[in-house]
């Protein structure tokens, strides 16, 4: 025979629940308000066009189970692509065509560090970044370009 419920204790246990359902992680908001703080309309959107973590498979099914000792990731925009490289202390980059720039890059709380690429284009970002990151730059040309978050 099923367990009895009082009302008054079924409504403490509905309370509750509903409770928990209306709290929201604190990373979400952070992730809100980081997302907020970028909200240029006319920048232009890089999206991820290679990550060697995946197989090329469109679902996004792993392809081995060990960890790889690299990660290349490549962001691409009309006007401009990012091609990262993660070793163990640093994300190693380049952008293509290379041009002298400052890319910034935002972590989830909002703060920027800001690193300078060389005449070939490439940066280092030392440490990495212990959470989600995006890149934002503007071009030789203006152009406001951003990565989608990055989650090493």
């Amino acid at each position: 025979m099923p367990e009895q419920w009082r009302d008054d204790e079924l409504l403490a246990e509905l309370a509750m629940a509903l409770r928990d359902a209306d709290e929201v992680p604190p990373e979400f908001v952070e992730l809100g308000k980081a997302m907020f703080a970028w909200r240029d309309i006319d920048g232009e959107l890089a999206a991820l066009m290679y990550d060697s973590e995946y197989d090329g498979d469109r679902a996004g099914a792993l392809r081995r189970d060990e960890s790889a000792p690299l990660r290349a990731l490549t962001f691409s925009s009309a006007e401009l692509t990012f091609e990262l490289e993660i070793i163990p202390d640093a994300v190693l980059g380049q952008v293509v065509p290379c041009q002298v720039l400052n890319v910034h890059v935002r972590v989830l709380s909002g703060e920027d560090v800001v690193v300078t690429t060389d005449d070939v284009g490439c940066f280092t970002i030392r440490p990495i970044p212990a959470g989600p990151f995006s890149l934002h730059c503007r071009t030789e040309t203006g152009t406001r370009i951003a990565t989608n978050w990055i989650n090493i």
